[in-house]
């Protein structure tokens, strides 16, 4: 018994100084964890110089050198022991390295002074993966903006210069937004981003032709916090759309009364009494008789408020006694005319001239012609349904058309010495007449060889058939100058490059229209 109580105490001592050995012994921390740097075991620090409201950023690479997979993560304390980041936990398997971050936005400026440690709840971490830094805390950045030169022209449009300014520090990026207001209604035309860098910079906006009264710019800051109100940046300021106010003045056209084939000198000033430049454009004279243009150029844009002085060339001059003619001021979506009348050099001199405005006569004359006619369609149109009384109406027409025949004056036929255009004149004139055809003035007695028989004659003045139409007016054709009168075969002289145009005949006073081509046989 005493030899198996002995041996057993033995044993028991033996065991506690074992476990005493084992625990008394010294042990190697590092050779128990499982994580250590993997590197440099500094911590990097990036997103300096930091000013109040931005972020930076803490990190180290770990390696885990134990057997099994685990976690990390890293903590940022400050020099109370007070958490000011936890970093989100990193997995790293065994033999693997990875970086283990924590972000951080500093409150106030100044110099900080920062505890970092990598920690674990799967393992050991090496003292390694602890240490302190400290960081330099700015001020906020200031973000400031103006406008410029606002500049709003027909020619180039809406244009607008905007300043913005960054304070010391770092480069910032920054959203633009530019809104059009219309009468209370904004809409946004343009966004972008932008890079700025401490100082000054200019962006020219380049906005067309709006419908707008104000523009609006706001800045706003991407990631990082200025230190002024988001308030300070919205601007704002009133535009006026262009306004232009063009017209034309002419002088004294030289030569007073231009010859056939002549060249007008024109003298021209182009006005804008608006508060814009107007678009170049081009300045042209058309004839209002057929739409011809006579001289065109080119001109300049006119400034605001200033006048703009020329010359216009105006020919060959045609040959004609009186050109009636428009000088046009032509731009995109504006115009101004002014009217231009010239009266032809006569060779007969200042002889007999028509007491009347003879373009408005001839308008005047082919309106009525319309008017006949049409009351001659209206005429036949009811004929037609009373046919009982159309034989009566024809007798009754002939003899009214006899009669004032016979009550016509005696009439005699001369031919003018000049381009033997044929005249009917009252049998007794014994004055000048004047040739309407080439405006020559010559004395009928003065032309020799003049028959008397047939130079006499009864003036025939043309009378409405009720069954003509405005489809059935007569023409009369010829290559030359001279035609015949569909009615009484009188030689007319008509220009050519007048033509078609409608004539009257001055002996039958049927009027027709002239063309160019072969003549009717």
């Amino acid at each position: 018994m005493g030899l198996v109580s002995v041996a057993s105490k033995l044993r028991k001592t033996t065991v506690v100084v074992i476990i005493l050995v084992l625990m008394s012994s010294p042990v190697s921390g590092e050779g128990e964890k499982m994580f250590y740097p993997a590197g440099s075991s500094e911590i990097a620090v990036t997103g300096e110089p930091v000013h109040v409201g931005d972020e930076l950023m803490a990190s180290i690479l770990v390696n885990n050198q134990g057997s099994n997979s685990g976690s990390v993560r890293l903590v940022l304390s400050d020099s109370t022991g007070i958490n000011l980041s936890v970093g989100e936990n990193v997995l790293i398997n065994p033999g693997s390295s990875r970086e283990v971050s924590a972000p951080l936005v500093p409150a106030s400026t100044g110099a900080l002074e920062l505890n970092w440690e990598v920690t674990s709840d799967d393992g050991g971490v090496s003292s390694e993966l602890s240490g302190l830094f400290e960081v330099q805390v700015y001020e906020p950045q200031t973000l400031g903006m103006g406008f410029g030169s606002v500049d709003w022209t027909l020619l180039s449009g809406l244009n607008c210069d905007i300043s913005v300014s960054l304070t010391d520090g770092k480069q910032r990026d920054v959203s633009v937004s530019v809104s059009l207001v219309s009468q209370g209604a904004e809409k946004e035309v343009q966004r972008f981003n932008i890079t700025l860098y401490p100082g000054l910079r200019t962006l020219s906006l380049d906005l067309g032709q709006p419908d707008a009264d104000h523009i609006s710019v706001i800045l706003e800051p991407n990631g990082w916090i200025p230190s002024n109100s988001v308030v300070n940046l919205t601007w704002q300021t009133g535009v006026t759309p262009p306004h232009i106010s063009p017209s034309v003045s002419i002088g004294v056209h030289e030569p007073d009364r231009p010859g056939t084939d002549d060249f007008v000198n024109l003298p021209y000033w182009l006005n804008n009494s608006g508060d814009s430049a107007t678009l170049p454009g081009t300045l042209r004279v058309v004839s209002i008789s057929d739409g011809m243009v006579l001289a065109q150029i080119n001109v300049l844009a006119v400034s605001g408020g200033e006048s703009s002085p020329g010359f216009l060339n105006i020919g060959p001059w045609p040959e004609t006694p009186m050109v009636e003619a428009e000088v046009i001021w032509s731009m995109d979506s504006s115009e101004a005319m002014v009217p231009l009348t010239v009266f032809s050099y006569s060779e007969g001199g200042s002889g007999w001239e028509l007491p009347f405005n003879a373009m408005a006569a001839l308008y005047g004359a082919a309106l009525g012609l319309v008017v006949v006619l049409v009351g001659l369609v209206v005429l036949r149109a009811v004929s037609e349904r009373t046919p009982r009384t159309e034989s009566d109406s024809k007798i009754l027409r002939e003899s009214r058309i006899t009669r004032r025949l016979e009550r016509a004056p005696m009439k005699r036929e001369v031919r003018c010495p000049s381009c033997e255009q044929r005249l009917s004149i009252p049998a007794e004139h014994t004055g000048s007449v004047r040739c309407p055809a080439c405006i020559t003035q010559f004395s009928p007695t003065q032309i020799d060889g003049e028959p008397d028989s047939e130079e006499v004659k009864q003036e025939s003045k043309e009378i409405p058939n009720e069954d003509t139409t405005a489809s059935s007016e007569p023409i009369a054709r010829s290559h030359e100058e001279i035609l015949s009168c569909p009615q009484c075969d009188q030689k007319l002289r008509i220009p050519i490059e007048r033509r078609p145009v409608r004539s009257r005949c001055p002996a039958c006073r049927t009027e027709f229209m002239a063309e160019v081509g072969e003549a009717d046989v």
